[in-house]
């Protein structure tokens, strides 16, 4: 048994939806997902039976619930600015050294000065092997990712267009067929008084000949 287009349009939608970043679009996505669902659970077989089991809709329902959950998480607890959080690091960082430098006086101590050639050798000194330096990428890189990350999204909306195309030429042809059964049940209702006007025409065709040879045949005498 073959797979519809429906169903291809569902898993690549599945596959690039955790991708999209844009909540506008995971919304879009989302509603899409969930009316192409609907649309499989109408598919049947030419015998009448469903083409999809309901292990498979029910896999693919959980996959959607899935990422509607994590849209919910999204929206309900919004990451925080990171100049905001850098701004209260800075606040933290210099409440603690005003408390530092008030326990200082208060004791009594004074700050020894620091030879410069300590502070140097310290500033050449090698970072702590617990933390390495993030991975640099150059403006080429970045641009190659993005370009990248616009393709796939593109291709997404497109996707989505066509799953949308798609459902309304099936609901257009669904109309049709209704309409086409309608003109062939008002035909068939018409059809016994065509019967009826046929049988009529032949009679009377029946009785004119009749009549035509009486006349003929009382001419002759």
């Amino acid at each position: 048994m073959g797979i519809s287009k429906t169903e291809v349009n569902l898993k690549r939608l599945l596959a690039a939806a955790p991708q999209q970043q844009n909540q506008a679009k995971l919304v879009h996505y989302v509603a899409t997902l969930r009316e192409q669902l609907e649309q499989l659970a109408e598919e049947r077989t030419p015998e009448g039976l469903p083409r999809i089991s309901k292990a498979v809709l029910n896999d693919y329902s959980e996959k959607i619930e899935a990422i509607a959950s994590k849209l919910v998480n999204r929206v309900s607890d919004p990451p925080v600015p990171k100049k905001d959080f850098e701004r209260n690091s800075v606040k933290e960082n210099s409440s603690e050294t005003e408390e530092t430098k008030q326990i200082l006086l208060s004791s009594g101590l004074r700050r020894r000065p620091v030879p410069a050639s300590s502070t140097e050798d310290r500033a050449h000194e090698p970072a702590e092997t617990g933390h390495t330096s993030p991975v640099k990428l150059d403006a080429t890189a970045h641009a190659h990712i993005e370009k990248h990350r616009k393709l796939q999204d593109d291709l997404t909306d497109e996707m989505v267009v066509l799953a949308k195309q798609l459902k309304e030429s099936s609901l257009m042809m669904s109309q049709s067929l209704q309409n086409t059964e309608k003109v062939s049940n008002l035909i068939f209702s018409f059809n016994p008084a065509c019967l009826t006007a046929k049988r009529l025409y032949e009679m009377m065709m029946q009785n004119v000949s009749y009549f035509s040879i009486v006349r003929v045949k009382e001419g002759e005498c």
